[in-house]
C-alpha cells in the first residue's frame, strides 16, 4: 500500500499555522481517519522533506510532536511507525449520504424544530419583504462614534461581565422612554433586555407553558411564534381575526369551553394583516385575563410607525392585575442587524427570565446597549423616529398608488394605519408561487405566501426601498404579470 503523500499532507506556507504543526495535524487526522493504517511504515524525515520541499528540521518537529501524542513510534535504525496501540479503524470515503440506524439513534437532532424552516437570506437588491427598515435611514453615524468610544475609552466594567438583565442604566432609559410613549409605568426592574423580541418570545414561552397548554392565537398569525409554543409542547388554536382585530367574542367563547395559559397578540398591527385591536376589544381582552387567570404576550414590533393618528396605547399601559408580558424590538426602529429587544414584565417575572435566558446567553451586547442609552438620552433616536416615519409614510403612500394604477383589480389591499408592509391579496389567476419565481429571476424579492396558504396572500414590504426602487419593482412585477 503506497500512500499519496503530497496529495494528503497539503500545507499551507502562507498560513500563520508553524509547517511543522500543520504537518503533526494534518497525519493526526489522516491516521484517525484509517486513510494511513495502524502499524504502517511511514517515509524518514530525509526523504518525505524532499518530497515536499520543506526543511527537514520541520518534519523531525512533527515526528517528535505526533510521537509524544503516541501516534506513532520511532524505532532506531528501523524507522517510523503508526502506533499498532491504536483502536481499530476503518477507512471512510470523504462523503457519506446515509445514516445508519445505530447513528440515527445517536443523533442529536430531534422532531422538536421539524416544523420550522430556517428563512431564506434575501439577497435581491429590490424586495417586497415582509416589512423591514431601510438601514440607509438609520443613524449609522451617531452610532458609530459611540461604539468607538466606549471600544477606546470604556471603564473596564464596561467590557466585563455585566448583569443578565441588561446595561442598567440602558434599561433606565428605555424605561423612561416606554413611560412616556407607551403610558407605562416601570422603572428598570421590570426589564429584561434581549436579542430581539423573538428571543422575549422564546423565554417567556419557556418560564409559562407546559406540555398540554393551550394556547391562542390570531388567524394568520406569525409562524415563527406558533412554533414556538408548539416547541415547548402547547397546543396553538387560532381566533378569528377581522377589521377590528383579534375576534374577542369569540376567544370568551373558547374561554367558557377551555382552560386557557396563553393568549399571544400583535395589538397594534395585526401581523399579517395589520389591522389594529380596537379599543372595546383591548378592554375586553384585559378583562377575560382577569376573569380566566390566562397571560397575554403582547407583540408590539413596530409601535414607533403609525401614519393616520396618534399610536393607540398598548393593552400594557393598561396592565392593572399585571396579566400582560409587553415585548418590543429596537430591530424595526434602526435595522435588523442591531440585535436589541425588551420584554417587560413584573419583576417577578423578570428575574425568572433572566434565570432561563442566563442558560442559553450570559448577556447582550453591553456596548450596544451602553450606545443606545445614549442615543436615548440626547434624543437621537426620537430624531431617527420623526425623520424615518415621515418618509416611510411617503413610500407607503406612493406603493399603493402604483398597486392601485398598475394592477387594479389583480390585487386588493387597505392602505395601513402603520407598520411596514401592505397586506396584499392577488387575484386566483396570479399564483404567488409563480409570480415569486419569476420575480426572483428578474431580480425582485417577492414572497411565495407559503405561509398564508390557501390565501393567494402576502405582505408586501415598502420601507427599505425607495422610491426609485419601489417604481423598478413594480416594473418588474408589472411585466410578469402581464405575461
Amino acid at each position: 500500500m503506497q500512500i499519496p503523500y503530497k496529495s494528503i499532507l497539503v500545507l499551507e506556507r502562507s498560513s500563520a499555522v508553524p509547517l511543522y504543526v500543520q504537518l503533526a495535524n494534518a497525519f493526526i487526522q489522516h491516521i484517525q481517519s484509517g486513510i494511513i493504517p495502524k502499524g504502517y511504515k511511514l517515509l524518514g524525515s530525509r526523504p518525505l522533506a524532499d518530497l515536499l520541499e520543506i526543511n527537514r528540521q520541520t518534519v523531525i518537529q512533527a515526528y517528535e510532536d505526533i510521537q509524544s501524542q503516541g501516534w506513532i513510534e520511532i524505532l532506531p535504525k528501523r524507522g517510523v511507525f503508526v502506533s499498532n496501540q491504536l483502536p481499530i479503524v476503518q477507512a471512510k470515503g470523504f462523503i457519506s449520504t446515509q445514516i445508519s440506524e445505530a447513528s440515527e439513534k445517536d443523533s442529536i437532532l430531534t422532531n422538536r424544530a421539524s416544523g420550522l424552516f430556517l428563512p431564506k437570506l434575501i439577497q435581491h437588491r429590490l424586495a417586497f419583504n415582509d416589512g423591514l427598515p431601510d438601514p440607509r435611514l438609520a443613524p449609522r453615524e451617531a452610532l458609530a462614534k459611540r461604539y468607538a468610544h466606549y471600544i477606546n475609552y470604556a471603564e473596564p466594567a464596561l467590557l466585563n461581565y455585566t448583569e443578565v438583565y441588561g446595561l442598567r442604566r440602558f434599561r433606565e432609559n428605555l424605561a423612561a422612554l416606554l413611560n412616556q410613549t407607551r403610558g407605562l409605568s416601570i422603572t428598570a426592574e421590570h426589564i429584561l433586555s434581549t436579542r430581539g423580541s423573538q428571543m422575549g418570545i422564546y423565554l417567556v414561552a419557556h418560564a409559562f407553558i407546559r406540555s398540554g397548554d393551550l394556547v391562542m392565537v390570531g388567524e394568520l398569525s406569525y409562524q415563527a411564534t406558533n412554533l414556538t409554543f408548539e416547541h415547548f409542547g402547547a397546543t396553538v388554536m387560532t381566533i378569528p381575526v377581522d377589521e377590528d382585530g383579534l375576534d374577542t367574542i369569540a376567544l370568551e367563547k373558547l374561554c367558557q369551553k377551555h382552560p386557557i395559559r396563553m393568549v399571544y397578540v400583535t395589538s397594534h398591527h395585526y401581523h399579517p394583516t395589520t389591522v389594529t385591536l380596537k379599543p372595546e376589544r383591548r378592554l375586553h381582552l384585559l378583562q377575560l385575563a382577569e376573569t380566566y387567570h390566562f397571560w397575554i404576550i403582547e407583540d408590539d414590533y413596530d409601535y414607533d410607525f403609525h401614519y393616520a393618528n396618534r399610536p393607540v396605547l398598548p393593552l400594557a399601559s393598561a396592565n392593572t392585575h399585571g396579566r400582560v408580558i409587553y415585548i418590543g424590538s429596537f430591530t424595526k426602529l434602526i435595522a435588523p442587524t442591531f440585535r436589541v429587544g425588551y420584554v417587560v414584565a413584573n419583576p417577578e417575572t423578570i428575574e425568572e427570565l433572566g434565570k432561563i435566558r442566563r442558560i442559553i446567553d450570559r448577556q447582550g451586547d453591553t456596548i450596544l446597549e451602553a450606545c443606545l442609552a445614549d442615543l436615548l438620552e440626547n434624543g437621537t433616536l426620537r430624531r431617527h423616529v420623526t425623520k424615518a416615519l415621515k418618509e416611510y409614510r411617503v413610500r407607503r403612500d406612493f406603493t399603493c398608488e402604483l398597486f392601485e394604477k398598475e394592477l387594479g383589480e389583480k390585487v386588493s389591499f387597505e392602505k395601513p394605519q402603520g407598520g411596514m408592509a401592505i397586506w396584499m391579496k392577488f387575484s386566483e389567476k396570479y399564483p404567488l408561487a409563480l409570480l415569486s419565481d419569476k420575480a426572483h429571476k428578474k431580480g425582485l424579492y417577492l414572497p411565495n405566501g407559503g405561509a398564508y396558504k390557501p390565501l393567494n396572500a402576502c405582505r408586501i414590504g415598502f420601507a427599505s426601498m425607495n422610491l426609485s426602487e419601489i417604481e423598478e419593482s413594480m416594473s418588474i412585477l408589472k411585466k410578469i404579470m402581464s405575461d
